[in-house]
């Protein structure tokens, strides 16, 4: 059974991945719990990758139709909300909940949502984590808690297509009510970030070197949690520009 009419399936974002095998094993997961667009980002071999075929099995037109992008906000140009997989806490001052939890938020999300993993051996780093709205760990074997990919693919997979299925049934609680508001997509966040770390750059704002990566982080954080909408990002460019010209006129 494929996603009834209004659940969109989240999109599958792999991020570094390091073997095409894995790749295809992430696809064959997709396949099971209905989910179809695969996009990769920066993998570390070569793609397109015969390797990757033999473990998609029943997912190979997955892999056939996957889109190859540089980077995380490119490959979510026109994702509202990206659900971050990891198996370890961070000390990004950002939201976290568990796989169950994300995919209640997932179903009831107007917009499209990615769910974001990161290379087999690392997983995520901490630039690429602050890029989602939300991080999800399960509660595994403490002394175990690493999954392979495909698995981690599996389990938030299912988890919406779990959730999926209760709400078609009629179980309107299984969705945690969304907010009115779309957020504006990962792109146009992007974009702010980077011209807003720029403008602060200029202005003398990160006092120190050594920690500016992390304040960096920690300002992408505070803007995911309020989720800005297109309009608040238009609006935080005026600001940006207004204070800017205003320095600028000083100088």
């Amino acid at each position: 059974m494929n996603a009834p009419s209004g659940y969109l399936p989240p999109i599958v974002i792999l991020a570094r991945t390091q073997m095409a095998e894995n790749i295809g094993a992430s696809a064959r997961a997709m396949m099971n719990c209905g989910l179809s667009d695969l996009r990769l980002v920066a993998p570390r071999d070569s793609w397109p990758n015969p390797a990757a075929d033999p473990m998609a099995a029943g997912g190979i037109q997955i892999i056939e139709n996957a889109t190859l992008y540089d980077d995380i906000a490119a490959a979510a140009h026109d994702v509202n909300f990206i659900v971050a997989a990891s198996a370890r806490r961070r000390g990004i001052p950002m939201r976290e909940t568990d796989p169950r939890t994300a995919a209640g938020e997932i179903l009831a999300h107007q917009g499209k949502v990615a769910l974001l993993f990161g290379p087999e051996a690392s997983g995520l780093d901490n630039d690429e984590v602050v890029q989602a709205d939300v991080l999800v760990t399960a509660s595994l074997n403490p002394d175990y808690p690493s999954l392979n990919l495909a698995q981690a693919v599996l389990l938030l997979a299912w988890e919406w297509r779990a959730a999926m299925l209760r709400a078609s049934a009629g179980n309107i609680s299984a969705i945690i009510p969304s907010s009115t508001i779309v957020p504006a997509p990962i792109a146009e966040r992007d974009f702010l970030y980077q011209r807003l770390e720029e403008e602060l750059d200029a202005g003398g704002f990160f006092l120190s070197a050594e920690m500016a990566p992390v304040v960096k982080r920690n300002i992408r954080a505070m803007f995911n949690r309020a989720a800005p909408s297109s309009q608040e990002i238009s609006t935080l460019h005026g600001v940006i520009q207004a204070l800017t010209r205003r320095r600028e006129g000083k100088e």
